[in-house]
């Protein structure tokens, strides 16, 4: 009997030993709001050069890309996004470019809730994922997209954004998608003129669909 208690009493003792350690911290969240500042640059990209050239509304997939690449010979993530070197270092600086580089390359893993991106912007859409046309589809199937969501001219999605240390400099990597041959992928460099005004300092096309030769033929 005794022998028991003391297997008892060693037994709470580890338990409420245990109980006294530090807690073990959560990694941080992978999922968040765009920021005001964030906002600013998504709808001055999606306005300035996209609603500009079509004059058409804009569909903006809501949530950031995702990093993953499926592809058996994927690239490093830094070159599929334009941002291995500081190509852009003559809008902010070789340290601040690197610095920003680095930056977005940190936040890969994050998801970036954007569905605010059309609050008081009428030629910006957000749709989710579940709304874009899936990969392979049709002309007419992306003319059935474009019907339902206002005449939209394509889908935009956006990654996660790098700001410089200084805050006035940013690097986003964007896709832009059309129809079934049309869209491309670009990285762009930004700076503030002001708390809450951004420009397009840069842009660097990282890659374009193309027709299919027969359809070039054809034409």
């Amino acid at each position: 009997m005794q022998h028991r208690r003391l297997l008892v009493a060693l037994v709470l003792a580890a338990g409420l030993a245990s109980c006294r350690r530090t807690p073990v911290l959560q990694p941080a969240p992978s999922h968040r709001q765009a920021s005001a500042a964030e906002l600013a640059i998504y709808r001055v990209l999606t306005e300035s050069t996209y609603v500009r050239s079509t004059g058409r509304p804009i569909a903006v997939v809501e949530t950031s890309l995702d990093s993953a690449c499926a592809s058996a010979d994927c690239p490093p993530l830094e070159r599929r996004w334009g941002i291995e070197s500081p190509w852009w270092a003559g809008v902010a600086g070789s340290e601040q470019a690197t610095a920003a580089n680095a930056a977005l390359l940190k936040q890969a893993a994050v998801t970036i809730d954007l569905h605010a991106i059309a609050d008081g912007h009428r030629d910006i859409i957000a749709v989710s994922t579940r709304q874009l046309p899936l990969t392979g589809s049709t002309e007419g199937m992306w003319g059935d997209f474009q019907y339902y969501y206002q005449g939209a001219a394509g889908v935009l999605r956006f990654s996660p954004i790098g700001f410089s240390p200084s805050g006035k400099e940013a690097i986003v990597f964007a896709r832009w998608e059309c129809g079934p041959a049309c869209g491309h992928t670009v990285v762009t460099a930004l700076r503030a003129d002001s708390a809450s005004s951004w420009r397009i300092a840069d842009m660097l096309l990282l890659s374009s669909k193309k027709q299919p030769a027969a359809a070039v033929r054809a034409e």
